[in-house]
């Protein structure tokens, strides 16, 4: 070959590289995006948000040499460069701290750390503003802040907002996880302007099960065609409409969204099976699963979506796709039905290493970050055209920490907590056929998303109640280890052919590593309760607690309420221990935690979980037991719930109730030699304490975080372990109350402003007076009675109790009576309960009528006690659950999966009960209906005083809630 062609040879070749460069490089838009993973402004360095090592790393981009890593915090998601000036920045975001740390890009130096609401995640950062902008994720807040960190707008959003995309034309986009939604914000003027909340299209439900179909959930990352048209969202969708099993349960997706229109391009979803239907060589369709990043290559002509549950990557071919509009579209494309644009046209099996989340594609490189096994895989691109294909360039190419701070064990649990590749494990996979890992529905572990479970549930709970598992052995207390296998074969398809109650050692090593990562101080402690200690350490010493009986010293009138009522000391009673003691012997010793996260807290974090072997008097009155602990210096495990307990609570997860909230001991300002154990230095501690009260006020008093409903709702709002099912929901139904308007002020009634109120009759009626011996005279002091329907256990210990508890009774309901031919009419309506009623369980409310003559002579009855108890035909207000066979669960309530029948009244809900009269009734007639009230049936209370024999229980009374007597002469 001459030099001259050999010349043109190379020049040609060249510009064929050049031409493949160009095509890999998008354009230089102005488009941020929240990522895990960026490059350097000159683009020499990859920096990496490291997850749970806590840690930022700068690697070599040529080498995968790792330069500097900085330990910051506990969980590191998204991370912001801003090139200003000469000291470029960074700012990260620490989603388990609640931090965001601003560092200097080129050292890695920490700057600032700026405290935010709770959760923070995404972070981008505005060039044209030299502002950065930031997510709380549990918050549901948009944070603004200076180049400086200084926090300029907080700015409350839709629910769980997560990724960020600020797009050249000043719009600034925000993915809410669990909503499904996609707000735009307009962030051309000062503060940001919310234009438009887009509410993603669900998945309409279908049969078979197994087609794709549900609510978008998990939505995180998102990626914007380099013409800043079309927005890709990579996330699930949910569906909760049958028992909970992967083939139907959980599909991967992605939605595409047209940024000119900011509207749903719902024809052009990507879901499995059509759209994502690559073929395996038996002829079924590859199964991916959580997809999770989303980057365009090639110029935009092809994405890569990262699937961090399966391990792949899948890439779509967008050179030839129609789109989904008409004007776009190719009259080729207008002659026949259209197919939903783009389709997958390679699935790369597996990524080497665990868990690949966050991308970034450079020249012909795109680097792929793994979350658990905390390195990089490096990949190339191939040419353009839809039949090239991407490949491994470097299986490991470089590890992003020195060492993995999380322990071996740890490691293993939430690796398998997130794992749907059934290739990893073939002999006992965590998934069948690659469909779902236990993050698909359980995002970032047992938070407050678990809220969001049962609300998308779309199931009719007299047909199936549950949300999540079934059948689940023990609950997880009684046989952990057994109850995961159960749970990873009946509900993600693994552990196929695995005897639960006999596992090998090697699975069992297995499970108790992921009961590892789900007891971790954020997910579940304890296990069968929400419960959390903001410590290092998982559990208290008794003598860490302050005796609610110091409280006594200043707050006297308040204290001898609290210990007379229902919420205060000897919540061991004996009603509640004959249920504990059933739920361990049917669960497991361990489940005992599901019954004192609420019942006794602070038992939990003593971990005392043993049956009580002691209690106290349940006639006790003021509270004198925990006094004379007090005078005698003894640490005391109080049974109940305590001052300090209650008034230490710093956060509320909103998971649903079960007990999910934080205590904090600690992180509190102390007065000198307050935490002695010598009741003379108390004394002085006491003294500075009244000298100085302010400090003692905002240790113990948060009036903002009392006067939420969600407050009460922790505990009084129930549902089962596991299997999701709700069993109390006085939050749900106070919500959707006429007392529930916080627009409306003299109408709004919160738990605490009816329940914490001295006067039961007139809840808008303040209370004057003092809430500490010589303290100042207040407009407005809370009852500590906690008044509620229990008049019976709060009225051994107090008449004055259990008078409050019948008087709010008696002015709950109202009632008519009609006469009408051949049948009695009596409507019911509940006028001043903010949720149902009755709000408890185990409560007994029916209707009583007694009709006679004009002599007295009984004519007609109907719902009358017969030897102390309520006839089975009575009518009454209650609702009843039942097991899969339809057979009343009684005792183990929290087994139940359907809802046999519900009678209570609903808050403003009148019922009408129509009863029919005997024909030969001689009139006038003088009917006596009355609404009664029990708070124990006398069965539970016989069975409970055979379990007690030593203790005197008496029957509790019955209260006439409404009486009404009149007389009818013929209609």
């Amino acid at each position: 070959m001459s030099s001259k062609n050999e010349a043109v040879m190379r020049y040609v070749s060249r510009l064929v590289v050049f031409c493949w460069l160009c095509l890999a490089i998008e354009p230089a838009l102005a488009v941020e995006r929240s990522r895990s993973l960026v490059l350097t402004p000159d683009e020499t360095r990859i920096i990496s948000a490291n997850f749970d090592a806590g840690s930022v790393s700068l690697l070599e981009r040529s080498t995968g040499k790792l330069l500097v890593e900085r330990k910051l915090g506990k969980d590191i998601r998204r991370l912001a460069v801003a090139e200003e000036g000469s000291q470029p920045r960074l700012l990260v975001s620490d989603y388990a701290d609640h931090n965001l740390i601003l560092l200097s890009l080129d050292t890695l130096k920490e700057i600032k750390r700026i405290p935010v609401p709770a959760r923070p995640f995404g972070v981008v950062y505005d060039q044209v503003s030299k502002r950065f902008y930031a997510t709380s994720f549990e918050q549901a807040r948009l944070l603004v802040l200076s180049l400086d960190g200084e926090l300029l707008f907080d700015i409350e959003t839709s629910p769980s907002p997560r990724g960020l995309l600020l797009t050249d034309d000043r719009r600034l986009l925000v993915s809410h996880s669990l909503s499904g939604e996609l707000s735009f914000y307009d962030v051309k003027g000062e503060q940001p302007v919310l234009k438009h909340v887009l509410q993603l299209a669900d998945s309409p439900l279908q049969e078979p099960a197994t087609v794709p179909q549900g609510k978008p959930r998990l939505l995180d990352n998102m990626g914007l065609s380099p013409d800043g048209q079309t927005l890709w969202l990579p996330h699930v969708l949910w569906s909760f409409s049958r028992d909970f099993q992967f083939q139907s349960s959980v599909f991967p997706a992605v939605s595409l969204v047209d940024l000119s229109t900011e509207t749903e391009l719902t024809d052009e979803r990507k879901l499995l099976f059509e759209q994502i239907n690559i073929t395996e060589p038996d002829g079924s369709t590859r199964i991916v699963s959580n997809p999770h990043d989303v980057e365009f290559i090639h110029g935009g002509d092809k994405v890569v979506v990262s699937l961090a549950g399966s391990e792949d990557l899948m890439v779509f071919d967008l050179s030839r796709a129609a789109s989904a509009s008409k004007s776009n579209r190719s009259k080729r494309h207008q002659r026949k039905k259209f197919q939903g644009g783009a389709k997958v046209t390679q699935i790369y099996r597996h990524v080497p290493g665990d868990n690949p989340r966050g991308l970034i594609a450079i020249d012909l490189e795109l680097f792929v970050q793994n979350a658990m096994s905390l390195d990089l895989v490096r990949f190339h691109l191939g040419a353009p055209g839809p039949f090239s294909r991407i490949t491994v360039a470097d299986e490991k190419f470089a590890s992003l920490v020195e060492k993995d701070p999380v322990s071996e064990t740890l490691r293993l649990g939430k690796t398998l907590f997130h794992r749907a590749n059934t290739d990893d494990d073939p002999d006992h996979p965590m998934a069948g056929d690659f469909w779902m890992s236990c993050s698909s529905c359980h995002v970032d572990g047992f938070n407050f998303t678990n809220r969001t479970l049962m609300q998308d549930a779309t199931k009719n709970r007299f047909e199936n109640a549950t949300t999540g598992h079934v059948s689940i052995p023990g609950m997880f207390a009684g046989n952990p280890i057994a109850a995961s296998i159960d749970l990873i074969q009946k509900t993600q398809g693994g552990m196929s052919g695995i005897d639960p109650m006999n596992p090998d050692k090697e699975i069992a090593r297995k499970m108790m590593a992921l009961l590892d990562y789900i007891r971790q101080p954020d997910n579940l402690p304890y296990v069968s309760t929400w419960l959390r200690l903001d410590a290092k350490e998982p559990y208290t010493h008794p003598a860490e607690w302050l005796n609610s009986a110091e409280c006594a010293e200043c707050h006297r009138t308040i204290y001898k309420q609290w210990a007379d009522s229902n919420h205060g000391m000897h919540m061991d009673h004996p009603f509640y221990r004959f249920q504990e003691d059933v739920a361990a012997a049917s669960e497991g010793e361990d489940f005992r935690a599901f019954c004192r996260g609420c019942h006794a807290p602070q038992s939990v974090f003593n971990n005392d979980l043993t049956a009580f072997a002691d209690y106290g008097d349940m006639f006790e009155k003021a509270g004198i037991s925990l006094e004379q602990a007090r005078q005698d210096g003894v640490p005391v495990n109080e049974r109940g719930t305590g001052c300090v307990l209650c008034h230490r609570i710093t956060k509320l997860e909103n998971a649903g109730g079960n007990a999910d909230f934080t205590v904090n001991l600690k992180d509190r300002d102390a007065y000198l030699l307050e935490n002695s154990s010598l009741n003379s230095l108390k004394w002085f501690a006491n003294r500075q304490i009244n000298a100085a009260p302010a400090q003692h006020k905002a240790s113990y008093s948060n009036p903002a975080l009392y006067q939420d409903s969600l407050y009460c709702a922790s505990c009084h709002n129930e549902f089962s372990p596991a299997i999701g099912a709700n069993i109390n929901d006085n939050y749900g139904e106070w919500l959707a109350s006429a007392f529930n308007q916080p627009d409306k002020p003299e109408q709004h009634k919160t738990c605490i402003d009816c329940h914490m109120n001295t006067d039961v009759t007139n809840f808008n009626l303040d209370q004057a007076g003092q809430s500490t011996l010589k303290g100042p005279e207040k407009a407005h002091v809370r009852s500590h009675h906690f008044t509620g329907g229990n008049y019976y256990l709060s009225g051994l210990r107090n008449k004055e109790h259990q008078k409050l508890s019948e008087t709010m009774l008696k002015t709950a309901l109202s009632m008519k009576v009609e006469h009408r031919p051949e049948e009695l009419v009596v409507s019911v309506t509940n006028e001043r309960a903010g949720h149902h009623m009755p709000g408890g369980s185990r409560r007994q409310v029916w209707i009583e009528i007694e009709i006679v003559d004009r002599d007295g002579r009984p004519v007609y009855s109907h719902g009358l006690m017969q030897n102390g108890e309520v006839p089975k035909d009575a009518r009454r207000f209650i609702k009843k659950t039942v097991d899969e066979q339809g057979k009343p669960v009684g005792l183990h309530f929290w087994r139940y999966t359907k809802v046999a029948e519900d009678t209570r009244i609903a808050s403003g809900e009148t019922r009408q009960e129509h009863f029919t009269l005997p024909a030969n009734m001689v009139y006038p007639i003088k009917v006596s209906t009355r609404i009664r009230y029990q708070t124990f049936s006398k069965k539970l209370v016989d069975q409970v005083r055979a379990a007690f024999p030593e203790q005197a229980i008496p029957y509790p009374e019955v209260v006439d809630m409404v009486t009404d007597v009149q007389w009818f002469d013929a209609p």
